[in-house]
């Protein structure tokens, strides 16, 4: 029996999908430690994993994540918001998630490490020249790798003068980010270690890892210009087909001869119901649609209910996505491909952390609209709405994605991953690193 740590940055995006990952490899045999913040203790021992907390700094608490900022850090948007939360949910916690790390492998003789992509405490390790157990890295969140076929401003294009261009903006995006990137190179200095040409954003964590296993289907994403040796496109997590979700009753009492719109904002942000959905509520009151709306945990009473809504704190997807019409998302990577595993075209309206690519891939990919805001009007949220219904062609590409979802299974990927570098590990004497 092989002993595996898993590590999460402390966020619930993170830590959801790898303690899935963890589920899958403990019902294999393995021995699985669970590294993450202290707040998720409770939900990690209930799934019998042994669990180690982080300390100092880098156990923070994301339902108090504000406490991190200055007043003028949390007002930040777009490339200044990245530049932040670069230095203060990822850089400084470098430090403390290095040494909970390196004390776990040492006391517990650690044989393989499995952590998500932004898990930045891993740097340390990988630059090190000693000898240390194999990395897997797991994509959780939309990637933004550096590669010549897309833009991190206006995404795919692999034709030659497409290329020139998107490297020249990959340039841009480095020196627009320059402040948080050199940062991390500061922090990784005091720990005496370095990244060969300085870190880059959405590069650097990739290249890394002996593997990069990216949640979600090669056809979500943009074409790559570059091969990569470490990576592989396994699918997103998604509930076992067996699984039973709880129905709601309401949920048997939806018109079927009239479409249905879910709208969330998932469970991160639902404290400011404005954003998206009291405009879509608004937008859509006076339409011959049904809206279901979730406030992800959130307090319903700010919700402004609608003759034509049902308002609710948590609904299944595995329960609503089979009789919607149309997803409203602000871009959650899993929700966005949890309703494309089930046809359901989108509407994706992000303008923070990785919900802009989202939104934009969800629109490249010919399955939905991106709003290009994370604040839509209602009458943007309306027409969008109008458009979706009217064309069949975001559904038709939709239900191509979905063949290609369901016919993936992201955990039987990384057991498979698991299984080859434990093999590589026990035949070899070298660098893991190497392997």
């Amino acid at each position: 029996m092989s002993k595996i740590l898993v590590a999460s940055t402390p966020l619930v995006g993170h830590v959801s999908p790898m303690l899935l990952v963890a589920t899958a490899l403990k019902e294999q045999g393995h021995e699985v430690l669970f590294l993450t913040g202290e707040v998720f203790r409770e939900r990690v021992q209930q799934r019998g994993f042994s669990f180690t907390p982080l300390d100092g700094y880098a156990n923070y608490d994301w339902q108090n994540l504000h406490s991190l900022f200055s007043p003028e850090e949390a007002a930040a948007e777009g490339l200044e918001q990245h530049i932040v939360h670069l230095k203060r949910l990822f850089a400084d916690c470098i430090p403390d998630q290095f040494r909970a790390l390196e004390k776990t492998i040492r006391e517990q003789n650690t044989d393989l490490i499995l952590i998500d992509v932004l898990y930045m405490g891993i740097l340390p390790l990988l630059l090190r020249d000693t000898w240390r157990p194999p990395v897997i890295s797991c994509g959780v969140l939309a990637p933004m790798w550096r590669d010549a076929g897309f833009s991190p401003f206006s995404g795919a294009d692999n034709t030659p003068e497409g290329q020139l261009r998107n490297i020249e903006d990959g340039l841009k995006f480095d020196a627009a980010v320059l402040p948080g990137t050199s940062y991390i190179d500061d922090v990784l200095a005091d720990l005496g270690v370095a990244v060969d040409g300085g870190f880059r954003m959405f590069d650097t964590m990739y290249r890394l890892p002996d593997r990069m296993l990216q949640f979600c289907t090669e056809d979500f994403e943009y074409p790559l210009a570059e091969h990569r040796e470490n990576l592989r496109f396994v699918g997103p997590i998604l509930p076992k087909k067996n699984d039973d979700p709880h129905v709601p009753a309401w949920i048997h009492q939806l018109d079927s001869s009239m479409p249905v719109i879910f709208v969330t904002q998932g469970t991160l942000a639902n404290t400011n119901f404005d954003q998206l959905i009291n405009p879509t509520l608004a937008g859509l009151a006076e339409e011959p649609v049904q809206v279901v709306a979730t406030a992800g945990g959130g307090d319903m009473s700010l919700i402004r209910k609608t003759a034509n809504a049902i308002v609710t704190s948590y609904v299944p997807y595995e329960a609503i996505f089979p009789k919607a019409s149309v997803f409203i998302t602000n871009g959650g990577y899993n929700g966005v491909q949890h309703a494309l595993s089930f046809g359901v075209p989108i509407i994706s309206a992000g303008s923070t952390e990785d919900k802009p690519y989202v939104s934009a891939r969800v629109e490249w990919s010919g399955a939905g609209i991106d709003l290009k805001t994370g604040n839509p009007s209602e009458n943007e949220i309306r027409q969008a709405v109008s458009k979706q219904i009217l064309r069949y062609d975001f559904r038709e590409r939709a239900q191509v994605l979905s063949k290609s979802i369901r016919q993936s299974d992201a955990l039987a990927c990384v057991s498979e991953e698991v299984e080859e570098l434990l093999a590589m590990r026990t035949h070899s004497t070298g660098r893991a690193g190497l392997l």
